[in-house]
């Protein structure tokens, strides 16, 4: 008799551990937040505090002496402040005279972290195809790197200051918008937190989305942004978001967060950034600033090269087709399993040489969603010969792959704004396993010299009934994409691609599997069965991407 469970996917947000004392589940699950509190009100009444004690145009940084530097190629004057930063006096003779009517207060904001959190709030429901990233491609890995790495590129911006490199605020101005983004930050992540209630990945505590070393290291990141990217070098930009995508990356590693909590804290930190800022531009108006933007928008028919985080989709529906050896147990079914539609998520960067040829490298996870199998097993053939009273249970629903890909990036602009795009790569893709686990239950037995007889002692067998498992083959790819300039040197990127590759998946059906547990004097049961199935991949993908071009 086949017993198939009502709910045939495993899902560890239903494994709680159960806390005893209200209290201490409230101290332990608040640690991490508190930690951010304090940081964030530290960070704003020292600024507060250097605030106080200054006069007006001492916190502005602005001297009442001024001078006039006519320029003869246009024959305008442009009127430059002498300023001085109690971080590293710089005198007129060495500051670059710049115009003050580049610096338009309050316009700067963004809405780059917006998507972010629309993807995690829907990836929330996703995130069952990417749960077994961890065990997948690190089930060794772990680190207290991002414990740390959270705090690089505000540590880096704070340091440039210390050491005289002015940015875009004075000393007063730069504190007070880096305290006000990681406290909105920090109000945000811990109401979201505890009112979400999400277990994390390793059945750990209920505080799970969204990530609260995402959204510091992004707050971070978009700190030096502001502060250094923008004015001096889109370099600092990159450096910054690609600590803050390390960190959201080793925090799922650490089997501590899930990819949806992972983007959504990086929209919140972006956000709450943009916030902070926005705050500073009200209280401050058009003083303590020292380094207007160096520009307000890229110039894509200039500077292509850019460094991305994608989130798309992909069309695949290659069918595995049932093995002759396997019909003796599964029954005539046509198709052992089916791929279905993937998510993906990844990052991607190039540099160009010329405004028009450059070479780029792209990193992407591909979620598969697996079709087909539960229907061998939820339908079963008249002709199947599964082992009675045996349940039949799926921990996943799909598979994971890896691709890792490099190539010619090439690049089209239209306009400063506008540019199309295309890519011809080469690399290697890493395509995982599915498992169909089986559970039986009886009385245990063993044979005798002449018949079985039965101790009466119960016996309980859980193993592998079928594994899919695939390999790493060549993957030839190329893409097109169309890319939009927005603000500063982020960019818009809607992009179509086309990957393709040959990989051999091993097929492995162990029937007997109970048969050790059943019988105490019996060396059967290793009889599984192994099939190789050859196909050729080919995935269609879509989707957008937040890009910073430089």
């Amino acid at each position: 008799m086949l017993i198939l469970k009502h709910s045939t996917i495993y899902h560890p947000n239903k494994i709680c551990q159960p806390y005893t004392n209200i209290a201490a589940k409230a101290l332990y699950c608040s640690h991490g937040g508190i930690r951010r509190l304090v940081l964030a009100a530290l960070l704003f009444f020292f600024a507060i505090g250097i605030a106080a004690k200054g006069e007006h145009a001492q916190y502005i940084n602005v001297q009442t002496d001024s001078v006039f530097i006519t320029n003869e190629a246009n024959d305008s004057t442009t009127f430059a402040p002498m300023q001085s930063d109690s971080l590293g006096d710089m005198s007129a003779n060495t500051r670059a005279p710049y115009r003050l009517d580049k610096i338009k207060v309050g316009r700067g904001i963004t809405f780059v972290g917006i998507p972010l959190v629309i993807a995690g709030i829907f990836g929330k429901s996703e995130r069952h195809r990417v749960y077994y990233l961890h065990n997948d491609f690190s089930p060794k890995f772990k680190t207290s790197v991002d414990d740390y790495l959270q705090f690089a590129p505000a540590a880096l911006a704070t340091g440039l200051k210390f050491f005289g490199l002015p940015g875009k605020s004075a000393n007063v101005r730069y504190l007070t918008s880096s305290g006000f983004s990681f406290f909105i930050m920090a109000a945000f992540v811990n109401s979201i937190k505890y009112t979400a209630n999400q277990m994390r990945p390793d059945n750990s505590t209920r505080n799970s989305f969204p990530s609260g070393h995402t959204a510091t290291a992004f707050v971070a990141a978009t700190i030096l942004h502001k502060e250094y990217g923008t004015t001096i070098s889109p370099l600092y930009s990159i450096a910054g978001y690609g600590a803050a995508t390390a960190t959201g990356i080793m925090r799922m590693l650490n089997n501590r967060h899930w990819m949806s909590d992972v983007f959504c804290g990086a929209g919140i930190g972006i956000m709450s950034t943009e916030l902070g800022y926005l705050v500073s531009d009200m209280l401050f108006k058009d003083k303590g600033l020292i380094r207007p933007d160096k520009e307000e928008m890229v110039d894509l028919r200039t500077r292509p090269s850019f460094f991305s985080i994608r989130v798309g989709g992909v069309l695949g529906q290659q069918k595995l087709t049932m093995p002759e050896s396997f019909k003796q147990i599964l029954g005539q079914h046509q198709l052992l399993m089916q791929f279905g539609t993937a998510s993906t998520v990844g990052v991607e960067a190039a540099y160009f040489f010329t405004p028009h040829i450059g070479f780029g490298t792209s990193w992407q996870l591909v979620g598969h969603h697996v079709k087909r199998l539960d229907k061998v097993f939820k339908e079963p053939s008249p002709t199947a010969n599964f082992p009675s009273n045996t349940v039949f249970s799926f921990p996943r629903t799909g598979i994971n792959e890896l691709c890792a890909s490099a190539g010619l990036y090439l690049s089209l602009p239209f306009s400063q704004r506008w540019a199309m795009g295309g890519k011809l790569t080469v690399g290697r893709n890493s395509i995982k396993d599915i498992t169909v686990t089986a559970n039986k239950a009886g009385i245990m037995a063993a044979v005798g010299p002449k018949d079985t007889y039965y101790s009466f002692r119960p016996y309980s067998a859980s193993w592998d009934f079928l594994t899919i498992h695939g390999n790493k083959a060549l993957l030839l790819g190329t893409g097109l994409w169309c890319t939009m300039a927005y603000k500063q040197n982020y960019c818009w990127r809607a992009y179509v691609d086309f990957n393709y590759s040959r990989n051999k998946f091993t097929a492995t059906l162990d029937p007997h599997g109970w048969i050790k547990q059943a019988y105490t004097s019996t060396k059967q049961g290793d009889e599984s069965i192994s099939e190789t199935i050859k196909k050729n991949m080919v995935q269609i993908g879509a989707g957008t991407v937040f890009s910073i071009s430089f």
